[in-house]
């Protein structure tokens, strides 16, 4: 028996004489190195040779260097995540061909990671690199980690997924990518992923997917692509998803017409479970689930890029920014107007909701009435034409949209009669237009049902007159 207690006691391993300051350090279930939340702002160098496990987060350690763990051959598992890495230098981890769990999230400043960082690590099996501010995944990143199954990139900032960048990963079954600001999935982003089973994308930017995107992934079975930017997706897209059961493409703005015909044949075979893909466009099917329409309804294709832009959404977009949009179609107010006497005329712009901005030109001159309605019209087809494309007008900028009214202008049937005339179309007619006359009328003259009398004709006498007329005239005679 004492015999026995001297072999235990000499197999024991130093642990607890090796262990690092502010460490606690013990060797069931495997030898383990555990410094959490001790306020490390460097990684211990009194790490003993044999540990197997070794906890590093929620520290202030800013970098890992290509020697912090030269002698951990034997270590499994690295949690550093919740720290202040921002630099980890080239082969760091070179020489650690058992680690299998990796952890280097919440590590906010980490923007870039070399290319050959992961080298040789062919046996990891999980890697966490979630919340880590990444900008992009460097050409050949993962490259040899054949072994991977589980790869977390959620709640970075990538913007791009170049292709090929997940060739090596034949073994990956869940790989996240949501919450970052990926635009577009070209043809061969996914290839290599023949055993992907969980592929999550939600909370993108996704605007445009190749149609041969998803051509390896014929073992995914859950896939999430809500709250994105899409309005098109083919059923061609879709029809390599062999094994797909759980799909999720909510929160994009659909466009349900002959667009979608293929999407829609598409689920007319899909057996899974879908959430519903509500219908943006065209507006008479707006949130209407396309899964439920009628053949019928998808018949004709409308000009979905014209109709988004002057469409008005009910929410922002993706980028915080409203969209677009064209002022309404409609007749403009290019009336002819009667002729006035000198006065200025603003006082008739003001009351079609101020639609001309002031200008010299739009003065009345007391010399030249005639010239007044030239330079009144051209100031009024000026306006009318130019002051979409400005912002220099109030009244069609303080809408969210920047060029429709805030709010409907007085209607026409409001105005006095003396300041409406006939509505002409918004293109200057070829054939020049009948002067007014000179000479100045009484605003009671003026008359939109009837034209105004030429300036040589004399004013027609009324004939309830005549009598009265006659007999005065018999009686001085």
């Amino acid at each position: 028996s004492k015999l026995l207690i001297l072999v235990l006691c000499l197999n024991f391993p130093p642990e607890v004489e090796l262990c690092p300051g502010a460490c606690v350090c013990y060797s069931e279930p495997k030898i383990t190195i555990s410094c959490p939340q001790q306020g490390l702002g460097t990684i211990p160098v009194e790490i003993p040779v044999q540990t197997q496990r070794i906890f590093l987060h929620n520290n202030r350690i800013s970098l890992i260097q290509s020697t912090s763990f030269t002698f951990c051959h034997n270590m499994s598992i690295l949690w550093i995540h919740s720290n202040n890495i921002s630099l980890i230098e080239p082969r760091a981890f070179y020489g650690l061909d058992k680690l299998e769990e990796l952890d280097l999230s919440d590590n906010v400043n980490l923007k870039s990671i070399n290319p050959s960082t992961f080298q040789g690590l062919v046996h990891l099996h999980t890697l966490h690199l979630d919340r880590c501010g990444l900008l992009e995944l460097s050409t050949g990143l993962f490259r040899g980690l054949f072994s991977l199954q589980y790869l977390y990139l959620q709640d970075n900032n990538l913007q791009e997924l170049l292709d090929d960048t997940f060739l090596d990963l034949a073994n990956l079954t869940y790989l996240f990518l949501h919450g970052n600001k990926i635009k577009s999935l070209s043809e061969n982003v996914f290839r290599g992923l023949m055993n992907l089973d969980r592929l999550l994308l939600h909370q993108n930017r996704v605007s445009v997917v190749h149609n041969r995107a998803f051509h390896d992934l014929g073992k995914v079975m859950t896939l999430y692509l809500f709250n994105n930017n899409l309005t098109v997706l083919t059923g061609e897209t879709m029809a390599p998803l062999g094994s797909l059961q759980y799909l999720r493409l909510n929160g994009n703005q659909w466009v349900c017409d002959c667009q979608a015909r293929s999407l829609w044949d598409w689920f007319k075979q899909f057996k899974g479970s879908s959430s519903e893909l509500e219908c943006h466009l065209p507006a008479h099917l707006a949130g209407r689930d396309l899964k439920r329409l009628q053949s019928a309804d998808l018949e004709g294709c409308i000009d979905s890029f014209n109709q988004i832009r002057t469409s008005v959404f009910s929410t922002k977009t993706r980028s915080g920014k409203l969209p677009t949009a064209d002022p309404p179609l409609g007749p403009r107010d290019n009336a002819q107007k009667c002729c006035q006497p000198e006065m200025d005329k603003s006082f008739i712009y003001e009351a079609k909701a101020k639609a001309g901005p002031s200008s010299h030109s739009n003065r009345a001159s007391p010399n030249n009435p005639l010239k007044d309605k030239e330079n009144m019209a051209k100031t009024k087809h000026q306006a009318e034409t130019d002051l979409p494309k400005n912002g220099s007008n109030k009244h069609f900028n303080d809408s969210p949209f920047g060029t429709y009214p805030s709010a409907a202008g007085p209607p026409l049937t409001n105005l006095k009669p003396e300041f409406l005339g006939p509505v002409e179309p918004s293109t200057p007619p070829t054939k020049k237009r009948q002067g007014c006359s000179r000479r100045n009328k009484s605003r009671s003259q003026c008359r939109v049902v009837q034209p105004a009398p030429s300036a040589a004709a004399p004013p027609a006498i009324p004939s309830l007159l005549l009598p009265p007329l006659m007999w005065s005239l018999f009686c001085l005679c």
